[in-house]
């Protein structure tokens, strides 16, 4: 059985691009008012707000931008939430000097602990601190905690210190 083809007219054109065109941008309601696409495309995203773990995340990485990624003294860093911590331990250069500088941004403070010295509370204010680390072990921990309360984003970063 063969299949007869008959040649779309111009209406039938018109009408099946007007239902692809709907289909495709979310077309009308039976009332003809726009209806809302289930999905956006990027371009219609609005940018994270300051408040959100995205914005504050890169509040926090931007506040530690003084050294970057390619430049010799940069050795590591990491972006974590508030309430999960940092518990890092990095492989250094024993004897060396490296500064250890961490950011938050959010509400309450962290408690930012070096090789089991004693804890030095930093604010979730966005304002970088900075730790000089002498003489280091060839393993250096660092652990980073919420204090009650604390929310946000938190980022650190340790680089070489040129003798």
């Amino acid at each position: 059985m063969t299949a007869l083809r008959k040649p779309l007219t111009a209406a039938a054109i018109l009408s099946l691009a007007t239902l692809l065109t709907a289909g495709c941008t979310g077309g009308t309601t039976a009332s003809g008012t726009p209806s809302t696409p289930h999905t956006k495309s990027s371009a219609g995203r609005k940018a994270p707000s300051e408040g959100s773990e995205e914005g504050q995340g890169r509040r926090a990485k931007a506040a530690l931008e003084g050294v970057s990624v390619d430049d010799p003294e940069f050795l590591e860093s990491g972006l974590e939430r508030v309430q999960d911590g940092v518990h890092n331990r990095s492989s250094l250069t024993k004897g060396e000097t490296y500064r250890l500088s961490v950011a938050c941004v959010g509400t309450g403070t962290v408690n930012v602990v070096i090789a089991d010295k004693a804890p030095e509370s930093v604010p979730c204010d966005g304002i970088p601190t900075g730790r000089r680390v002498e003489n280091a072990p060839e393993r250096l921990r660092i652990d980073i905690d919420a204090a009650t309360g604390a929310t946000g984003m938190v980022a650190w970063q340790i680089d070489s210190v040129p003798s």
